[in-house]
């Protein structure tokens, strides 16, 4: 596991997720964890690059602030 103040990034930073979970997600990450990063990272980036075909696009998970309260916010 990763400790505090090191950068993680695609695969590995997933990895450390699903171990975080603990559980079968534990499980799982140890089995990912023996394919090659580079082969996991193409993956990753794959997935990354269609995600939204996969799981769908939700407009509503990170709220726009409206127009009207703008104003109150530093630019």
């Amino acid at each position: 596991m990763a400790s505090e103040g090191v950068l993680l990034a695609r695969s590995e930073a997933m990895l450390h997720i699903l171990r975080r979970l603990g559980g079968g997600w534990r499980f799982s990450a140890g089995l990912l964890a023996a394919i090659p990063r580079p082969v996991r990272d193409a993956v990753y980036d794959f997935i990354a690059r269609i995600r939204y075909r996969i799981f769908g696009r939700h407009d509503d998970m990170c709220p726009v602030t409206p127009p009207e309260l703008r104003a109150r916010f530093d630019p």
